[in-house]
């Protein structure tokens, strides 16, 4: 289920645990792991029946088992986890077990897969990873998910009597839950749903949060693992589980909850979040300063001003976060009161703060979904405008947080492409600019299309950056064409 680089091996310390080192040097966008998933689920809090086959909405049961759904499309599912509940140790159990308690999706289908001879050996891969339930027993939220929702049904539902052999109890059940949540990725499903992709080998390597590693799915959920950078002799493998456009604090926040750890990577021990400042605030006392967290003392924010002694209270900034955090969820997608917050935080915040990124792409959102329900006229063009403004305003972040070959960078690009394109093109029909500024401002276009197609150049073509890929190329070439049009003078 895994094939290996021959350029990578793996070693153990204490730090890491297993992990995976380059035994050679490595180019960037070398494949480095290709792995199918363990198993692949809704998450726990899925209520809507998915196809056991292809993860479509489903809302028949297979005519043989009739414990698992299976959509329109399809008419069989896996025959081990079908013969289980046909006719095998589980034929007892009722047949209602996932109409009723469709939670337990996911560690039903692990715990299946345990029971298979051809598979068990892998499973033991992630089962045997030592979970320290104590560290997780008290925390709100997570554990009492899994009991309500996973665990106590799944022990009421006598599957515990039917699998005698792996020893089932409440604290197993949440062990199990704890490593399929801590070994997965998100995937999209066929109908664009999130769902969880557990990957022994892939999830389980160490978390940086500015990878050298970049993690492709395809449509079967199939994952490539490829060198984002070079690698030398030596350079440990890294993987990021954040989202690389949340600020310190809010990364160190997410690692906690999903994998009780705490990051120590040069991003999280920079101030200044690799001189992006996407955590920084704008100084109180003086003119033009910007204030950083203190890491290692109080966790005040002191500005960097050369003359300058000012100092934000943490208690001051968690507050206004959390407010204006509070405020983007009351604003429902209304674009007005997007706008409203943006103007209203700009004189306390860095540029790039991650708040106030997260707000500039809400607008974006709503902006291109306005433009394309607009009539060609002034406001239009004022749309996107405004929408290439923000986009604009993203690429160099993306291009600082993610270096080397960066699907961020790259998808933060087509955005960006397609609504300069659409506006030159809309300025052009309406005379705004003539022939040659029109062909310099496809030139320019150009060059971000093909600096797009570069960085996802080593993406599998039956993935969505692969889609993404052919649609850019697309796009390229009518761009091409008005340039051979209207670039001769």
């Amino acid at each position: 289920m895994q094939d290996f680089s021959e350029n990578l091996h793996d070693v153990c310390n204490e730090k890491l645990g297993r992990h995976l080192v380059a035994s050679l040097s490595i180019e960037a966008g070398d494949t480095l792991l290709e792995e199918r998933p363990l198993l692949v689920t809704p998450h726990w809090e899925c209520g809507q029946l998915k196809c056991a086959q292809c993860l479509q909405e489903s809302y028949v049961m297979c005519r043989k088992c009739q414990v698992y759904p299976l959509c329109m499309d399809c008419s069989e599912h896996d025959a081990f986890e079908c013969e289980f509940f046909a006719s095998g140790a589980g034929c007892r159990i009722g047949k209602d077990l996932l109409v009723k308690n469709y939670s337990i999706c996911g560690l039903l289908k692990l715990l299946l897969l345990l029971e298979q001879p051809e598979l068990r050996a892998q499973c033991q891969l992630l089962v045997s990873r030592p979970i320290k339930l104590d560290d997780y027993r008290n925390e709100a939220g997570m554990w009492q998910e899994h009991e309500e929702h996973v665990v106590r049904p799944l022990m009421a539902s006598g599957l515990a009597e039917a699998l005698p052999g792996q020893q089932l109890s409440s604290d197993v059940l949440h062990a199990h839950c704890i490593r399929i949540d801590s070994n997965s990725f998100e995937v999209t499903g066929r109908d664009g749903e999130q769902l969880k992709g557990v990957y022994v080998c892939g999830a389980g390597l160490p978390h940086h949060c500015v990878p050298n590693t970049v993690v492709a799915l395809d449509d079967q959920f199939n994952m490539k693992l490829y060198a984002a950078v070079p690698l030398a002799t030596g350079d440990i493998i890294y993987a990021s589980y954040t989202n690389p456009l949340m600020g310190t604090s809010q990364r160190q926040h997410q690692l906690r909850l999903s994998r009780h750890m705490e990051c120590a990577c040069t991003r999280c021990l920079d101030p200044t979040e690799l001189g992006t400042h996407m955590s920084s605030m704008k100084c109180r006392e003086c003119t033009d300063g910007y204030a950083v967290p203190d890491l290692s003392g109080t966790g005040d924010w002191h500005c960097l001003g050369v003359d300058c002694e000012g100092v934000i209270p943490a208690a001051d900034v968690h507050e206004l976060l959390a407010e204006v955090g509070g405020a983007m969820v009351e604003a429902k997608g209304e674009l007005n009161a997007y706008e409203a917050l943006l103007a209203q935080h700009k004189p306390l915040l860095h540029p790039n703060h991650f708040l106030l990124l997260d707000i500039k792409q809400n607008i974006a959102s709503i902006l291109r979904a306005e433009a394309l329900m607009n009539s060609l006229n002034d406001p239009c063009k004022k749309l996107l405008a405004r929408r290439v403004e923000l986009c604009g305003d993203l690429l160099p972040v993306c291009r600082a947080v993610v270096p080397g070959i960066s699907k961020l960078y790259a998808i933060a690009l087509f955005e960006y492409l397609l609504t300069f394109v659409e506006l030159t093109e809309l300025q052009f029909a309406e005379a705004d600019v003539d022939k040659k500024q029109y062909a310099a401002l496809l030139s320019r276009a150009r060059s971000v299309a093909k600096e797009a197609l570069d960085l996802l150049q080593f993406e599998p073509e039956n993935s969505a950056e692969g889609f993404l890929t052919e649609r850019i190329s697309m796009e390229l070439e009518r761009i091409e064409s008005d340039i051979m049009k209207y670039g001769k003078l």
